[in-house]
């Protein structure tokens, strides 16, 4: 008690000196000029560092920059601004780093400060990404490219292919994240070999290829990277010790590389040399990557007990500088004969996983929303542009006309090219409407594939990560575990195997989608029987949360059709499953003990048999009838699913003769009509 009350009297008194520090310089600022001002707003900005508060910061940096403006000195201008882009960045204000960011980068290109016109490009890039925007991101990314192609400057190129490196790291695709980030240091190698860009390029090339298991490529990157940092060192243009961080980082990469390899006293070498050098050099991120390296060199060792001091010393840091600390952990307990705490922390995982892949495709289908309608704006923009264009053309035209008129006196034949010459024009304008509405569809279509993808390999990799954590725990020899959590593992296997398959199952429909071609139907079956199979599919009547009722119509209960029964009970299903998603019961937005219903009808009319789906969901506007059947088409962002149930539902049931259609006069929900072609003449009318 009493130490904590002698800790909060110092932090009380720094911070009272602290701003009677500040207090007194800016008192002093106003009589001095020149350097000595210069001097004096440094060090009230490095006062000023010392405490937790932007706001002061920033009004020091403006009437800093205002002085530095007055002397017309650009070099120490660009600086100031520089460090006012690096507080806001430090203090994780991204929505004000978008303007600042923007406002830096024109003042840096009008005074030819490239190099922190890119940086600062760049601080804009990182604030999407933090924000989860990565849409966006990729999109500003390859704007940064096209805009250090046309100056022609390597330094940009880097910048733009180490954010692509990044982005297309946190997507998965690693492969092309390596590719990138290659030629990331291909554009810095030359003439920016003193950047400290190309010290994060060599890490994240590193890391990107440990995620894809090219263990002796990333060995092969660290010699690289080392020979760099000696090379930095050789030039004088560097300190030794500011680059010691450097060094542990680039050494804790090898020794990871080497331990994958097998080579476990190479790896233990190296990570010795990197603790060596953390005495000289002691800084949290590179704490942190020794002891993370040394967790993973101790588990892959067989040393689980040893691995778990590093994993609590980890935690204990406080920081998230890469690698899965949980997934570490719970291959720490599997190995260390601890099945039930392997158990618990892998399911936190999947929920958490979940959690977090719902959230964040909730954020790319808003971007993609925005986006969208950005690129709309442009378009109406430029096809503004291009109407001025057009009428001016179109007023030369008619002088010239006038002109030649009053010239030749030859009115037929000027009026007769006239005519022409507009008919010609209509139809290039025509044709410029449909070029344009062609690649506005393309390119939504194209947003919606690429969304689509991210989303069914999120979907995948989450159960497959799952199944693979829970084998193990299941195939360790001499494990023993009570029936509950055998029972809740065997659970969430099954779960997650069914999982995988229905998306595997769908993405194999729905490359027939799109196909013409009719499906035989050689099954002579009751209608009852496609109904009943259908439910039990899906299980739907086991689902607790949702009221289900089958009703048969007298007619209907004799009913034969001539289907193809695989096929017509596939195509319910989807029907089935899709109400069964969007219920009230389900996401739990109904009240108090009640459930979401779900009711299945048979009838037969004088040409169909009509199995209607009907729920009391969300349901779907009028104006959506037709376009939610479309590929990838998901109305609301807040739900699981691909996208392309409907459209597979309807594609089998065209091409066995019958049709899939929304009941638009249905308000309390959503009711679907499967009609498969009938026989009147085979049961009742």
């Amino acid at each position: 008690m009493k130490r904590n009350l002698l800790l909060s009297l110092a932090i009380m008194m720094g911070a009272i000196a602290l701003a009677s520090t500040a207090d007194s310089l800016r008192r002093q600022i106003p009589k001095l000029s020149g350097e000595e001002k210069s001097a004096a707003y440094q060090q009230l900005y490095q006062t000023l560092s010392d405490g937790n508060q932007l706001e002061p910061l920033l009004q020091c940096l403006d009437q800093w920059i205002e002085h530095e403006a007055r002397q017309g000195n650009t070099k120490e201008e660009a600086k100031v601004r520089w460090y006012k882009l690096v507080d806001i960045a430090n203090y994780g204000e991204d929505s004000l780093m978008l303007d600042e960011a923007t406002l830096q980068m024109n003042w840096f290109m009008h005074h030819d400060e490239w190099q922190r016109y890119y940086d600062a490009w760049d601080c804009k890039v990182n604030s999407y990404i933090y924000t989860n925007r990565l849409q966006t991101a990729l999109r500003e990314a390859q704007n940064i490219l096209d805009d250090a192609n046309v100056r022609r400057n390597n330094f940009g190129r880097a910048v733009a292919y180490m954010q692509m490196g990044v982005i297309y790291e946190m997507m998965g695709q690693y492969d092309r994240a390596v590719l990138v980030f290659k030629e990331c240091l291909g554009q810095l190698k030359d003439s920016y070999r003193d950047s400290e860009v190309i010290t994060n390029a060599y890490d994240y090339l590193c890391q990107t290829l440990d995620e894809c298991y090219r263990y002796q490529e990333e060995l092969n990157v660290t010699y690289e990277w080392e020979k760099t940092i000696q090379e930095r060192l050789a030039s004088g243009k560097v300190a030794s010790r500011s680059m010691q961080s450097n060094y542990i980082v680039c050494r804790c990469n090898r020794a990871l590389a080497l331990t994958k390899l097998g080579r476990y006293a190479d790896a233990d070498s190296e990570l010795s040399q990197a603790e060596e050098m953390l005495k000289e050099s002691d800084t949290p991120l590179a704490r942190y990557r020794i002891l993370l390296v040394r967790a993973i060199h101790a588990l892959d060792k067989g040393m689980p007990h040893v691995a778990q001091d590093y994993c609590d010393s980890l935690q204990r840091l406080g920081l998230n500088a890469g690698g899965n600390i949980q997934l570490l952990q719970g291959d720490i307990f599997l190995k260390a004969g601890r099945p039930a705490e392997a158990a618990q922390l892998f399911r936190q995982l999947y929920q958490s996983t979940d959690s977090i892949f719902n959230r964040d495709m909730r954020l790319q289908l808003n971007e993609l929303s925005t986006l969208y309608k950005v690129e709309e704006l442009e378009i109406q923009n430029k096809l503004q542009t291009t109407r001025y264009l057009a009428i001016f053309a179109v007023l030369v035209i008619l002088g010239l006309l006038v002109f030649t008129h009053y010239r030749f006196r030859d009115a037929r034949r000027l009026a007769a090219e006239h005519d022409k010459l507009q008919e010609s024009n209509r139809k290039l304008e025509q044709s410029n409407k449909e070029l344009q509405v062609a690649n506005t569809r393309a390119e939504e279509a194209s947003q919606m594939k690429t969304n689509f993808i991210q989303q069914i390999s999120h979907e995948i990799r989450t159960p497959l990560n799952i199944l693979s954590g829970f084998t193990q725990i299941l195939t360790t020899p001499g494990m023993e575990m009570d029936d509950a959590t055998k029972r809740d593992i065997s659970e969430r296997i099954t779960e997650n195997t069914a999982r995988i398959t229905g998306l595997v199952n769908k993405m194999l429909s729905l490359s027939d989608a799109g196909s013409r071609t009719m499906i035989e139907c050689n099954d002579h079956v009751l209608a009852v029987q496609i109904a009943a199979q259908a439910a039990e599919l899906l299980q739907i009547g086991q689902n607790p949360k949702i009221d289900f009722d089958l009703q048969i119509s007298p007619e209907a209960e004799s009913a034969m059709l001539q289907t193809n029964v695989e096929q017509a009970t596939q195509a319910l299903g989807m029907l089935l499953d899709n109400a069964q998603k969007f219920t009230y019961g389900k996401y739990s937005n109904a009240g108090p003990g009640e459930k979401g219903r779900v009711l299945l009808n048979v009838t037969v009319g004088s040409q169909y048999v009509q199995f209607i789906v009907q729920d009391n969901g969300i349901g779907v506007p009028k104006q959506e009838a037709n376009r939610i059947f479309e590929e990838f088409v998901q109305l609301d962002s807040f739900y699981e699913g691909t996208g392309i149930g409907l459209t597979i539902a309807r594609s089998i049931a065209r091409r066995m003769g019958g049709d899939v259609v929304l009941d638009t006069t249905y308000t309390d929900g959503a009711r679907f009509i499967l009609r498969l072609p009938y026989s009147s003449g085979q049961g009742s009318n």
